[in-house]
């Protein structure tokens, strides 16, 4: 759930910020896909680093309780590299398609988003025995609030700046 959450709020704020500044939809995507990546080497080697120390320290302790002994530090990024990856596609993928203006791609992506995080935070409820609604909404609200942090740096700087790309 964390990787996925990270790559679509990550991405989504990155996108809104360049549709913001005005970027072209081929920069977007171009940017995206580059945040996608070094987003998923970012957090797949931080997951086998911390996956690893955690075993390791167990190891020397001797107090594997069962959780860090069946830790698989190569799997375990492996979960975290596909969850990034996934999520911070589904906002790159309006732009992608290639037949939307920017504000409607940006519409779309936030639709896509938004809807990917509260299923997320609706998931996670069932598994936690939370309020459903709540969590989904939760994690809905809070990604709105960066979407929309990222859409004002970006017009900001279109204006200091003079972007016109």
């Amino acid at each position: 759930m964390f990787g996925v959450e990270d790559g679509v709020v990550q991405n989504l704020t990155l996108i809104a910020g360049m549709v913001g500044g005005g970027l072209s939809s081929t920069v977007i995507v171009f940017a995206g896909a580059i945040n996608a990546l070094a987003g998923v080497l970012s957090m797949s080697m931080g997951t086998y680093l911390s996956s690893k120390a955690e075993r390791d320290v167990s190891a020397a302790t001797g107090s594997e309780n069962g959780t860090s002994a069946g830790t698989s530090p190569v799997r375990d990024a492996l979960v975290m590299a596909t969850a990034y990856a996934f999520g911070a596609l589904v906002p790159i993928v309006p732009f992608a398609a290639g037949f939307l203006s920017r504000g409607a791609a940006l519409g779309v992506a936030m639709i896509l988003a938004l809807l990917t995080l509260f299923l997320l935070g609706y998931g996670k409820a069932m598994v936690s025995h939370q309020s459903r609604v709540r969590s989904g909404l939760e994690m809905l609200v809070l990604a709105s609030a960066a979407g929309l942090a990222g859409f004002l740096l970006g017009a900001i700087a279109r204006g200091v700046f003079n972007l016109d790309v």
